[in-house]
């Protein structure tokens, strides 16, 4: 199968982390250690966030998706929730990242927490987004170490082996049931071969701000030609593969919602917008590193994968600017 790069998207400035008037950008020390880019400029501009501060402006929750047996033994692990408002009633092990620690520490903290296991964090699942502040990431876990917790305390009143058949049958009192597409997620997962294929899982890098990468892919009807749209500036395969931004790059403030950044983008990098792109479909990358706690760098940047119909003429491809 062949690559094509389709360059015609055009503009006068470059996308995040590309040569600015023949200079590499600066890279300036932010707080404490943190590195960031700042002469970050996207393709398109929908508001800006002055600052990005866990638990003022911005949450996020870390959850944990753990399985074990095979075929109808399979059982997934809950916790029975000690809250007032859903006692006595069973979830995945989730709570809120603290700032201060990485994406993947606050799974395994809330695992531990909840359920009394160590676990290692094995794949991205999921992400979640409601509105332009609150993002859940969910994890596939496996268990490292540990004992089962049986003693309630403030954190869960205990944890569980459930049958995966009695979960998705909704035969025990569930707090909610929006968790259950994740187990279908994680049992997917689970059962593909997937051990060619590089693991998602979030990258600790600081980001003052919030944006969205897309990377649309189109392929011929044969299937013999693959193409994606990149920035003017990708002249081959081999800087598409070397440059960390070569893709469409929005930066959007707390006044837009997700799905409304989305398809104000399709409508701006394409004639026939939403009509020949599908919605996104997977969660290519995430950078995102609430720390340190000072920090106004809590942001977050998602590239996104995002299929071209194929069966669409091939669209007119507009000027960013």
């Amino acid at each position: 199968m062949s690559l094509l790069l389709s360059k015609e998207l055009t503009g006068d400035s470059p996308t995040q982390g590309i040569l600015k008037n023949g200079k590499a950008p600066e890279k300036k020390k932010h707080l404490e250690g943190e590195i960031i880019n700042e002469e970050r400029v996207p393709d398109m501009q929908l508001g800006k966030c002055r600052y990005v501060r866990l638990h003022d402006n911005v949450n996020y929750v870390a959850a944990g998706i753990i399985l074990r047996g095979d075929g109808p033994d399979t059982e997934v692990l809950l916790i029975q929730e000690a809250k007032k408002t859903c006692y006595g009633k069973w979830y995945m092990p989730a709570g809120r990242v603290e700032a201060g620690e990485t994406l993947e520490n606050a799974v395994k903290r809330e695992v531990r927490e909840e359920s009394g296991y160590e676990c290692d964090v094995i794949e991205l699942l999921s992400l979640e987004v409601q509105g332009s502040g609150w993002y859940r990431f969910s994890f596939y876990c496996e268990i490292a170490s540990g004992e089962l917790k049986t003693k309630p305390n403030q954190e869960s009143l205990g944890a569980q082996w459930w049958s995966v058949d009695e979960v998705l049958g909704k035969k025990l009192p569930l707090r909610v049931k929006d968790f259950l597409p994740l187990l279908e997620q994680g049992l997917a997962y689970r059962n593909a071969a997937h051990t060619d294929i590089p693991r998602i899982l979030p990258m600790n890098v600081n980001i003052p701000g919030l944006f969205m990468e897309f990377m649309i892919v189109r392929h011929s009807l044969d299937e013999s030609r693959t193409e994606v749209l990149v920035h003017k500036s990708i002249k081959d395969e081999q800087m598409l593969v070397e440059n960390d931004q070569p893709f469409p790059t929005v930066e959007f403030g707390f006044e837009y919602f997700f799905a409304m950044v989305v398809s104000k983008v399709y409508r701006h990098l394409l004639e026939e917008g939403g009509n020949v792109i599908f919605a996104p479909s997977h969660v290519v990358r995430i950078k995102c590193h609430p720390n340190p706690i000072q920090s106004l760098a809590h942001g977050i940047s998602v590239r996104l994968y995002c299929q071209h119909k194929k069966s669409a003429t091939k669209a007119v491809i507009r000027s960013p600017r």
